[in-house]
């Protein structure tokens, strides 16, 4: 069995917040990979603010509340 598949087979059988930490994991171990690995060269390159917005998209998600729970707390 290759590791994708025992991660598969691991993660399938966890609750769906459990499993969202363990996506989440992924994700960062990927960035992180990701900024080693690029060349200085990349590093000068700018990015157009359209693109590092929608890159960064959601990658907070679990960290802030929601509207609807905002609300909630406020009594509204």
């Amino acid at each position: 069995m290759i590791i994708a598949e025992q991660i598969y087979a691991i993660v399938k059988g966890l609750p769906e917040e459990q499993a969202n930490e363990v996506l989440s994991f992924a994700e960062f171990i990927l960035a992180k990979h990701l900024m080693t690995h690029q060349s200085a060269k990349t590093l000068d390159t700018p990015v157009a603010w359209k693109e590092l917005v929608d890159s960064l998209a959601g990658a907070w998600e679990d960290d802030f509340p929601s509207l609807e729970e905002i609300r909630t707390a406020s009594g509204y």
